[in-house]
């Protein structure tokens, strides 16, 4: 595999000096797999895959148990930044239990951090506190992957629950550890992040109460900064994120033209990309759009689908989002009976939301946050 470093990556170009002076043919194949794992969460999956094969073909027939761990990991990344599959969760599971019984501090910290942000995106909270808290525990100060990535699945969530000032201690050690580590890609990650939640609170903000132009201009200038380090690094895993946040952010605005532009273009990818899960809600604000200039056959027609698309494995806060966003165009339209159940079904799914948020402070509240990275760390151990 060509080792040369993608371009701005001070990560991969420290692993590539680590696997070069590396003999030992584990440790060696450990760096490997961790290198293809960064190469997956910039987007580049033939790299990653090419790796992937090479340890395969090396290791399966005399497995050894850092290496099963390392590849597990690294393909969950794959898995994960392609498409954000739910295979991911699986791999980082079986990494997870592969160093445990091993007793592997260091990947077993890693693997349950990125474990605790898989808990977190499928809401599950009480897996994502023993998660986050066994990979704070196993940590020492020199595993900076690990605490910058438990780090941020913190902060997320207490930005979820709509308490950024217990978020920004936890931002800010992420950020520090992911300096230190040379980690672009969970500096973009981080500003992606926090953007998409201040989105997401300017779009709630507009549909049940509150300042949704303040969020949204945070959020905008958000999305800017990860795609400028996006751009800086080469990062092209899950590309349609930020222009489908901006879409969402322009229409809050009331950029209704902005909007559609960037929804017609990046809908699809979108879709393959994962966010199928959020249809109703983009195709809700999609036939809000198109009621605000004026085609509202076509406003009518996306209505039908979003409300075809809602069901009751979405998450909460979506879901009241997009029964409010048809709410409110069927309210727009005169058809007050439409209006009627979408708004009741709006307010008993932001309920269930705000129980959410109030479980998740409950969890996480009592967490320390982690001591600070020295900018000279060094890892102590390749596994």
């Amino acid at each position: 595999m060509n080792q040369q470093s993608i371009a701005g990556s001070r990560l991969l170009s420290r692993l590539d000096s680590d696997i070069r002076k590396t003999y030992d043919p584990v440790d060696n194949a450990c760096l490997r797999a961790e290198r293809a794992a960064q190469l997956a969460r910039l987007g580049q999956f033939d790299k990653a895959n090419q790796e992937m094969a090479a340890l395969h073909a090396a290791f399966d027939r005399r497995p050894t148990a850092s290496v099963s761990a390392w590849i597990c990991l690294a393909e969950g990344c794959i898995a994960y930044f392609s498409s954000l599959s739910s295979t991911a969760r699986d791999k980082m599971q079986r990494a997870h239990a592969i160093s445990a019984a091993a007793n592997l501090k260091r990947i077993r910290a890693i693997s349950a951090a990125w474990l605790a942000h898989m808990d977190f995106a499928h809401f599950d909270l009480e897996a994502t506190s023993r998660h986050v808290r066994e990979a704070l525990e196993l940590s020492d100060p020199s595993n900076l992957a690990a605490t910058s990535r438990a780090s941020l699945v913190v902060g997320v969530a207490f930005h979820f629950a709509n308490r950024l000032d217990l978020a920004q201690p936890w931002f800010v050690r992420s950020r520090e550890c992911a300096i230190a580590e040379g980690d672009e890609a969970t500096l973009s990650a981080l500003s992606y992040n926090i953007a998409a939640y201040r989105g997401n609170h300017a779009m709630q903000r507009s549909l049940f109460g509150g300042d949704a132009s303040e969020e949204a201009r945070h959020a905008l200038a958000g999305a800017d900064s990860s795609d400028n380090i996006g751009h800086w690094v080469g990062i092209t895993s899950l590309d349609s994120l930020v222009p489908m946040l901006r879409a969402v952010l322009h229409s809050v605005q009331g950029e209704y033209d902005k909007a559609l532009m960037l929804y017609q273009a990046h809908w699809l990818d979108a879709k393959r990309q994962g966010l199928g899960r959020l249809s109703a809600n983009f195709l809700a604000d999609m036939a809000w759009c198109r009621w605000n200039q004026g085609d509202p056959a076509a406003a009518m027609r996306d209505a039908a689908s979003a409300g075809g698309n809602i069901d009751p494995s979405m998450h909460a806060d979506d879901r009241a989002v997009a029964h409010g966003r048809l709410a409110q165009l069927y309210r727009a339209v005169g058809e007050t009976d439409n209006a009627l159940q979408h708004e009741g079904k709006a307010r008993e799914s932001w309920n269930a939301h705000k129980r959410l948020q109030a479980r998740t402070i409950e969890l996480l509240a009592d967490l320390p946050v982690p001591q600070a990275a020295g900018a000279s760390l060094l890892r102590t151990a390749t596994c």
